[in-house]
């Protein structure tokens, strides 16, 4: 069995692959922070989510617990990641269900998103 030192080809090789992987995983990082960052969530869509009213939804905003706009039509958006960050600092909780439950749903939601975004391109 040969010995890889730190100048044998190798090594180097290893070395690349790591790199190339590091790369790759800054990548992938920074762009689902760029999507959490983008997405927004309609006030139907958080009403389905997590199984709440809209009234809830409208005391959430009115406290300030989550970052909200206002669209053109007058329909309000909620930010994905003030949402997923309300929820994890227990700024927000939802009645009758356990954070990490809530933060499954909210995750699933988005991946559900990217899913069907991917498989509308590729057709």
């Amino acid at each position: 069995m040969e010995v890889i030192t730190i100048d044998s080809i190798a090594f180097q090789k290893l070395v690349e692959q790591l790199n190339r992987i590091e790369s790759y995983v800054e990548r992938t990082t920074e762009l689902y922070r760029d999507i959490d960052d983008a997405l927004e969530i309609s006030t139907k869509d958080l009403m389905t989510i997590f199984c709440i009213s809209e009234s809830t939804l409208y005391r959430w905003r009115k406290g300030g617990s989550i970052s909200f706009r206002y669209t053109e039509t007058g329909g309000v958006r909620f930010s994905y990641s003030s949402l997923f960050m309300a929820i994890k600092c227990f700024r927000i909780k939802i009645p009758g269900m356990a954070k990490e439950e809530a933060l499954k749903r909210l995750s699933d939601y988005k991946d559900g998103i990217l899913l069907n975004k991917c498989t509308t391109e590729t057709k």
